[in-house]
C-alpha cells in the first residue's frame, strides 16, 4: 500500500491524521475528565489539539459549541484527508483503511495477527 502513495501525501497525512485522531480521543476523554484536569493524557491532549481547535473555531458556525470544538476540527481533517488532499497530492482513497496511516496501522496490526 505505501508503495503506491506519493512521498508527500505521506508526509502531509500523518501528522493530519495523528492530529485528527488525538481531536477524537481529546473529546471523547473530555465526555468523563474535566477539561482543564492535570491527568495527564488529558495535558497532553490539550497541548497537541487546542491550538489547532481554537484556530478552526474561527471559522466555525454559531451552533458549534466550545466542547464539541475537536469533534469539529476531527471532521474537518477527515474531510481534509480523505477529499482534498487525495485530489492535491495524486493519489486514489477508495476506502477508510486505504487512507495512510490508517493503512499503515491496519498492516501493523496484520503482520503482529491482531
Amino acid at each position: 500500500m505505501a508503495d503506491a502513495l506519493p512521498a508527500l501525501g505521506i508526509v502531509i497525512d500523518l501528522p493530519l491524521g495523528i492530529l485528527m485522531w488525538a481531536a477524537t480521543l481529546r473529546f471523547l476523554l473530555s465526555m468523563f475528565v474535566k477539561e482543564d484536569s492535570r491527568f495527564g493524557l488529558m495535558r497532553v491532549l490539550n497541548a497537541i489539539v487546542m491550538p489547532a481547535t481554537r484556530a478552526a473555531m474561527m471559522a466555525a458556525p454559531r451552533w458549534v459549541i466550545d466542547r464539541t470544538g475537536p469533534l469539529y476540527l476531527a471532521f474537518l481533517l477527515l474531510i481534509a484527508r480523505y477529499y482534498i488532499l487525495p485530489l492535491l497530492v495524486g493519489y486514489d482513497v477508495p476506502g477508510f483503511g486505504s487512507m495512510p496511516l490508517e493503512g499503515l496501522l491496519l498492516s501493523v496490526r496484520y503482520e503482529i495477527g491482531l
